[in-house]
């Protein structure tokens, strides 16, 4: 695909509209219910000391000299020599036996007969979902510097309000690799930020609206990176699956010659296909998906089970030619050109020494690997992140025309004043998910706008005019953020 260079002009000014509605987005920032906020922070608090308590006094017993339960070698040396499970997983780094979440759970599956393990693993999994609420949401941090602030210390008082804070989220629009949006840090070093995307659903419920008695709308587009593959490697059979058939649903009962409900192992695992092999996942690690998280087994025996899957994992590609010569064409720039082009013509570098030995398990080889991964993932998520930038930058031209505000006193107003605000702000964006905090005058209508925007993408298709797409949006109208499915 050739871009222009008044495309990549445009890029470049469209890339600066999106990075200062994003700062607006800071600026905004999302209202904190400071009563919800202590009452989980200490239930979190409690929850992780009892925990800790308890699981040091199992090793303990266990004949161990000293444990606690944030060293990972200590938890190693207990799984692996004392209760004597198989180590299944090593860290890719250092080769030492992995102890996170995904791999303990397999350690359940594999030795069901091992009660004492179990319950050892159900309580530091809980341990570890407590400590991490407690210590990043709601916990200080200490005085060294050493780790990043907690939520706690980044709410914002706002004068005469004892009820609600402020918590200004900072999204950086070029950090990330991927393409997509990073967040956290500081916003020019000055002030510090948590990442705003990745909060556990618990945590979510102290995000409410700025207004007493107001209302949050969460607005998010539909199977976004699913459309734009399906656009992309121009499927036209998968496309129409998303964007005007029954999605998943569709497909499985297209792919299995079955009807198929939400929920199921084979529903669970048709995700695992749409979703893996629109990114290049290998028969090995969609073989390990479908064989733990979707629980759908082609056999009791795994060596036969990975070699169905593989069979599996042809056949949807012929089903759906468009990804597989996507796919292909994907290789062969990355390979041609060591860079590969987003359809806005945004690149990324990757540079390479060509293919090494297939499967020696050395690092050039899972380096090689990650390239040709990237080279398909890339040009997605990063067109993803425009869809979702020109949102917000068509959200706020069409906001300001419909209250008759300028972009500087609508600046100067979310800077001066963002507990009060004239109309309706986006206070955050969550990969597909954009999220306002609704006026109590003008919510509706700023709704009706943002929804409106989000669907017709009219800035990104001043640069790509081939995305002519009509997208779908979910909206949920919520208290707190943490009400939303």
């Amino acid at each position: 695909m050739k871009h222009s260079k008044q495309a990549t002009l445009d890029l470049i000014t469209f890339t600066h509209q999106v990075a200062m509605s994003l700062h607006r987005v800071g600026l905004a920032g999302a209202g904190v219910d400071i009563k919800t906020f202590h009452k989980l922070g200490k239930k979190w608090q409690q929850e992780a000391m009892q925990l800790n308590d308890k699981l040091t006094k199992f090793a303990l017993r266990h004949k161990m000299r000293e444990f606690s339960a944030t060293n990972d070698d200590h938890v190693r040396e207990l799984l692996y020599e004392t209760l004597d499970y198989p180590i299944l997983v090593r860290t890719r780094n250092d080769g030492l036996a992995a102890v996170n979440k995904p791999t303990l759970e397999r350690l359940i599956e594999e030795a069901p007969e091992n009660k004492e393990g179990k319950a050892f693993i159900n309580d530091f999994i809980a341990f570890n979902k407590a400590d991490k609420l407690a210590s990043t949401w709601y916990g200080k941090s200490d005085e060294t510097k050493k780790h990043k602030p907690s939520v706690g210390d980044l709410i914002k008082p706002i004068d005469g309000r004892v009820d609600l804070g402020l918590l200004h989220f900072w999204i950086f629009p070029l950090r990330a690799r991927t393409g997509r949006r990073a967040s956290g840090g500081g916003e020019e070093g000055d002030p510090d930020s948590r990442n705003s995307q990745n909060w556990p659903k618990p945590a979510r419920k102290i995000i409410v609206s700025r207004w007493r008695r107001g209302q949050i709308a969460i607005c998010d587009f539909s199977k976004l990176e699913v459309v734009i593959m399906a656009w992309r490697a121009q499927d036209e059979k998968l496309l129409d699956f998303f964007t005007k058939g029954e999605g998943y649903i569709g497909v499985a009962k297209e792919f299995w010659g079955q009807d198929v409900k939400d929920g199921t192992p084979l529903y669970k695992a048709t995700k695992s296909f749409v979703l893996g092999l629109n990114y290049g996942m290998g028969t090995y690690k969609l073989a390990e998906d479908l064989w733990y998280k979707a629980r759908l087994r082609f056999s009791e025996d795994y060596d036969e089970h990975v070699a169905r899957t593989d069979k599996e994992r042809k056949r949807y590609l012929r089903t759906f030619d468009g990804l597989r010569r996507y796919i292909k064409a994907r290789h062969r720039e990355v390979i041609d050109t060591q860079q590969v082009l987003s359809p806005t013509g945004r690149t990324r570098h990757l540079p390479h020494h060509g293919e090494p030995a297939r499967g020696d398990g050395s690092k050039a080889y899972f380096h090689w690997k990650h390239t040709l991964n990237s080279a398909i993932n890339y040009p997605i998520q990063s067109f993803a992140s425009e869809v979702t930038g020109s949102a917000i930058v068509d959200y706020e031209e069409a906001l300001l025309k419909e209250h008759k505000i300028s972009y500087r006193d609508w600046h100067m107003a979310l800077l001066d004043h963002p507990h009060a605000p004239p109309c309706s702000p986006v206070f955050n964006e969550v990969h597909d998910e954009l999220d306002l905090d609704l006026h109590p005058r003008s919510g509706k209508r700023d709704l009706e706008i943002l929804v409106d925007c989000m669907r017709s993408g009219r800035t990104l298709k001043k640069m790509v005019p081939d995305f002519d797409l009509k997208l779908k949006v979910d909206v949920q109208i919520v208290k707190s953020w943490g009400d939303a499915n």
